[in-house]
């Protein structure tokens, strides 16, 4: 297990009532901002943009809400889930990983599907930081402090790596189904079954991720963005072409393959008991 560990559930919290805690709060904090902003006449508007992005952030002030009901400091929450000072392979790892799994879908969908690469369609290779920046803020990147800082150390308390893993993808991938029933967002055209099974691979992916670096979120915070950005660089047809079933199901299928030789590997601990510098 990492050697620090920064679940602060609130005292006499036990790991399951701090799922069902933080679970609730999570989507009552999403959902009503994100039925605020479907249900009103905001639409694209600064103030449905505003409504969106807060409930985005949902993970991340729920666990806030946690950590100082629990009379912590959040400074020291803050400071921990954030460390900077790791190795920088883990950086690495977590900004090409994304892009190995692109490619190693690209390549299947030429080869055994007559995919053809179409660069016009594609955003250039300079604007990619500003797509990475901009997840990181506003298009998921921040949810990681909730699930991967707060959650998932609660409940490696009780269960292993792996364990917990799947169940914060669980919880993950239902957090977001309000999203697959509004028009407008990416999930509403998106295959539902593909959608939530990626969602839980990489949830896998992410809490191996996370310990590796004694829990720090910085990793999964821009292995997640990088995921999210990179499907506008789908080789064959850009986002539209990874959106489609197959394009989905060949990058998740992609993803399948990493976290099935992760768990071969490195067992349910998830390589936990392997030194992490």
């Amino acid at each position: 297990m990492p050697t620090h560990s920064y679940a602060v559930a609130v005292a006499d919290w036990s790991p399951r009532a701090t799922l069902l805690g933080y679970t609730t709060l999570t989507y009552a904090i999403s959902w009503s901002l994100w039925g605020m902003w479907a249900l009103s006449e905001t639409g694209s508007t600064l103030t449905g943009t505003v409504l969106f992005v807060l409930g985005g952030l949902g993970p991340f002030g729920a666990s806030a809400v946690l950590v100082r009901t629990a009379d912590r400091s959040l400074k020291a929450w803050l400071r921990g889930i954030f460390e900077v000072r790791i190795a920088l392979r883990y950086y690495a790892l977590a900004l090409v990983l994304p892009v190995a799994l692109l490619l190693g879908a690209t390549v299947v969908h030429m080869v055994f599907f007559d995919g053809v690469v179409t660069p016009d369609v594609l955003p250039v290779v300079i604007e990619y930081p500003l797509f990475l920046g901009f997840i990181i803020l506003f298009g998921g990147g921040l949810e990681e402090p909730g699930w991967r800082g707060y959650l998932q150390p609660a409940l490696q308390d009780a269960y292993s790596p792996l364990t917990s893993g799947l169940v914060v993808g669980v919880v993950w991938a239902g957090w977001h189904l309000p999203l697959v029933f509004i028009p407008g967002t990416i999930q509403h055209t998106l295959p539902l079954g593909l959608y939530l099974l990626q969602l839980v691979e990489l949830s896998i992916l992410l809490t191996w991720l996370t310990n590796r670096v004694d829990g720090s979120v910085l990793p999964a915070i821009l292995l997640h963005a990088g995921a999210n950005a990179l499907l506008n660089y789908y080789p064959v047809g850009g986002v539209a072409g990874a959106t489609t079933p197959l394009g989905l199901g060949l990058l998740v299928a992609a993803l399948t393959v990493a976290v099935v030789a992760l768990v071969i590997t490195t067992g349910t601990s998830l390589g936990t008991d392997c030194p992490t510098r």
